[in-house]
């Protein structure tokens, strides 16, 4: 994992949308410490969480330019049912700026529609990926009455990435290139209303809940139960008390705080299953029921009588 520090004249400035980490990946993580992942899976997971440490790298050059730029960070929208994901997009004055993020390392060589990696392999050439998007995010906002043009980029943002023989027409930003770009962006001219309002259209069309195409099969019955650590993932299968040390990596757990976050975890897993206490006593391991009982009442809302109790 690498890290891009960037200062803006000591001002800290944040995104019009901030990124949060994918619903897909904290699925992952939540799975890979509660059962073992086939190969596929496990590769992939990877996968996801490389690619969120780029996307993340790149937003400490883009959140310096939003006290001019309105900076949009993974949108997941949809034109005439067909949905796209876009890394990163800058409404400026003068244009829009689409960024498809890629951190991939080592040494590849351009070969038309695809990436030629130095083991033999073949990538999709994320320039044909980045034209997909464009289009529909163009056709996008012709529906919204939007005229401004589209700048599109690749940003290969790991400073071990080499790319040999490119063409194109520019449109990718290798790991030397990326800080100066970013640079050049900063602007004095005011944004527009309509350029606002448009941000806040795009903001009302992304849809955080989008099913996942990529999402790993499992169930309940099959998973480690017990309350998890949140420094190294260990599931702990019995508490006790107040504080419980993990076994693996020592880290010192306020049992409270480690149900609720089993509970969410339960949550994002199985979004249509009911919260009882029953099922969740279950889910943390052995246990106090009472605790159990009283963090949901606590911190959830009750539906049903006594004995159909639920929490939502």
């Amino acid at each position: 994992m690498f890290m891009v520090v960037n200062k803006y004249n000591g001002v800290s400035a944040i995104a019009y949308k901030e990124r949060t980490k994918p619903k897909l990946l904290r699925i992952y993580e939540v799975l890979s410490n509660r059962m073992i992942l086939s190969s596929d899976d496990h590769y992939y997971h990877l996968h996801l969480d490389k690619g969120f440490d780029g996307e993340y790298g790149l937003d400490g050059l883009t959140e310096p330019l939003s006290s001019h730029c309105l900076v949009l960070n993974d949108l997941q929208l949809e034109f005439r049912k067909s949905s796209f994901q876009v890394d990163t997009l800058l409404i400026c004055t003068d244009k829009i700026r689409l960024y498809e993020v890629k951190n991939y390392e080592g040494v590849h060589t351009w070969a038309d529609d695809k990436l030629l990696k130095s083991t033999g392999v073949y990538l999709e050439n994320p320039w044909v990926q980045l034209q997909r998007t464009k289009v529909k995010l163009e056709l996008l906002l012709q529906s919204l009455s939007c005229q401004m043009k589209v700048e599109a980029y690749v940003v290969y943002i790991n400073p071990e990435f080499t790319l040999l023989e490119a063409k194109g027409d520019g449109n990718y930003l290798l790991p030397s290139q990326v800080p100066l770009h970013f640079r050049s962006l900063q602007m004095k001219e005011t944004l527009s209303f309509e350029q606002r309002r448009l941000a806040e259209r795009l903001l009302q069309l992304h849809n955080p809940d989008y099913p996942p195409h990529m999402k790993p099969v499992y169930c309940y019955e099959d998973l480690r139960k017990g309350i998890g650590c949140p420094a190294c993932g260990t599931v702990a299968e019995a508490f006790h008390g107040h504080f419980i040390k993990c076994q693996t990596c020592g880290e010192r757990m306020n049992v409270k705080k480690a149900i609720k976050r089993n509970i969410e975890d339960f949550r994002l897993l199985f979004p249509d299953e009911k919260l009882t206490t029953n099922r969740m006593l279950d889910w943390c391991g052995s246990g106090d029921k009472d605790r159990i009982y009283r963090i949901l009442r606590e911190s959830y809302q009750p539906k049903g009588n006594a004995h159909g109790r639920y929490y939502i």
